[in-house]
């Protein structure tokens, strides 16, 4: 018997219009320190981790284990109230 090694990457986006495309495999919640949510996604390339924010959580609900999710980061909100300004992601679904 072969085993092969699972070691998710993470992704990590920097600019507007970098995205991740793929299966949604697994969601996991109160992951790290930060109690945070931790999407799987199947790409081509292996599995890619995708670490949770605000405004990704309340799109991801919405995607089931299995779908074909795209995740674009469209940059920066402003800052309000002095408080770190949220990610904006674009979240879209292919469930054909």
């Amino acid at each position: 018997m072969t085993y092969e090694e699972i070691n998710p990457e993470v992704w990590t986006y920097e600019k507007d219009g970098d995205f991740v495309e793929g299966v949604l495999v697994a969601t996991q919640k109160d992951v790290g320190v930060n109690k945070s949510m931790l999407y799987s996604i199947e790409t081509p390339e292996g599995v890619k981790s995708v670490w949770g924010a605000a405004i990704l959580d309340s799109r991801m609900s919405f995607v089931k284990n299995g779908d074909k999710v795209k995740i674009t980061y469209k940059g920066l909100a402003e800052k309000k109230g002095g408080k770190n300004p949220a990610k904006i992601f674009k979240v879209e679904v292919d469930r054909d």
